[in-house]
């Protein structure tokens, strides 16, 4: 039974929207983007929302904002938090009972294990590497003991990228191969598919560089202007000694090869191929998303400039375990890496930031 004087919503897994101001046909993708700040620190007051980006309306763009419909909320809150009288530009409410994770543990052994057969051949050893592959920090998962009770994390091969020096490296998450930012640069080992122990012909590559994660304060957000806004997760590990590779899917995927990389626009279809879901199609329903907070381990992180998908159909498009996938755009242009989800929306920084930050291009 609800606590009397407390809200919460419908568990049903959602996406009833609601449009809370007039819809103007006329405001371009530029006026949306000077407006998405102020926004944002308006309807962030609301503590059940999760992300505001910058989507179509009618002809045009406003925004729209997911809420975790899960969360009870005080009503005082709720109410506090309503929009002012005056604010007249256009805004949808998606709700979704679920909150925004990044990252997968899965045990050794049993239902889930890294050595149990599935259906997604990502999960399994395959070489050449291809994009999807499922991925492991082996010695971060010792450092932190998750190895010692039972479990690894695991995540998604993204790509293959050149970094300055032309080596030829694997790219995905902070939170994949760098552990959050406890990764030790030169010697962390990367293995696929994952294990318990060090496997000699599994070992593939090792970290070399990785994009610090900003850590807001507990209880940080975008209305009280304290958030750290980070624009990208992302870490490269160059590839091993004698490890055979090849841009693009596994061949039974039958998909083209990335051809490059391009900026996201709302509507574009898009597919990506992860360790966890494996081949899903979509639409990037946002841009300029500002995403928060996102529970990593070292503290909560809030995003800015990301991506949300959503599947077609309303079908899911990633799930824990999928971080580090590359969103390809159906025209072959990747556009995006993965990095957070709630069931329901993706969320994946754009891949022109990543590989500036990271300063490697495409393989």
């Amino acid at each position: 039974m609800a606590q009397q004087g407390f809200k919460t919503a419908s568990k049903k897994s959602t996406a009833s929207a609601t449009t809370t101001a007039p819809i103007h046909p006329d405001l371009s993708i530029e006026g949306a983007k000077t407006h998405l700040n102020e926004t944002a620190k308006l309807v962030f007051r609301d503590p059940r929302v999760r992300s505001v980006g910058i989507s179509k309306h009618g002809d045009g763009f406003g925004y729209r904002a997911v809420r975790n419909s899960a969360m009870i909320t005080p009503e005082s809150a709720i109410v506090a938090a309503a929009l002012p009288r005056n604010f007249d530009l256009p805004i949808t409410y998606v709700d979704t009972p679920h909150e925004v994770e990044h990252q997968l543990k899965v045990p050794l052994s049993g239902p889930g294990a890294p050595t149990v057969s599935s259906h997604v051949l990502e999960q399994g050893r395959i070489r050449p590497l291809a994009s999807g592959l499922q991925i492991q920090n082996y010695d971060d998962d010792v450092r932190t003991g998750v190895i010692a009770k039972g479990f690894i994390i695991i995540g998604t091969l993204g790509c293959f990228v050149n970094l300055d020096n032309d080596s030829v490296a694997i790219l995905s998450n902070n939170h994949v191969v760098a552990g959050e930012n406890r990764g030790a640069k030169g010697s962390d080992r990367i293995q696929q598919a994952g294990s318990a122990t060090l496997v000699a012909g599994d070992l593939v590559g090792t970290l070399e560089n990785y994009i610090p994660l900003k850590i807001s304060p507990v209880g940080a957000s975008v209305a009280a202007g304290n958030a750290l806004l980070n624009q990208v997760d992302a870490g490269v590990a160059p590839i091993g000694a004698g490890v055979s590779y090849k841009q693009g899917f596994i061949p039974s995927r039958s998909l083209p090869v990335p051809s490059g990389t391009a900026g996201a626009s709302v509507g574009d279809k898009v597919y990506k191929v992860g360790r966890t879901t494996g081949l899903t199609h979509g639409e990037v329903k946002d841009i300029a998303t500002i995403v928060g907070p996102v529970g990593y381990d070292p503290g909560p992180c809030w995003f800015e400039q990301s991506l949300t998908i959503e599947g077609d159909n309303g079908t899911m498009f990633s799930d824990k375990g999928d971080s580090g996938s590359i969103i390809v755009r159906n025209d072959g242009k990747i556009v995006g890496l993965l990095y957070a989800g709630n069931g329901s929306q993706t969320y994946a920084c754009p891949i022109d930031l990543v590989f500036a930050a990271l300063d490697c291009k495409l393989h």
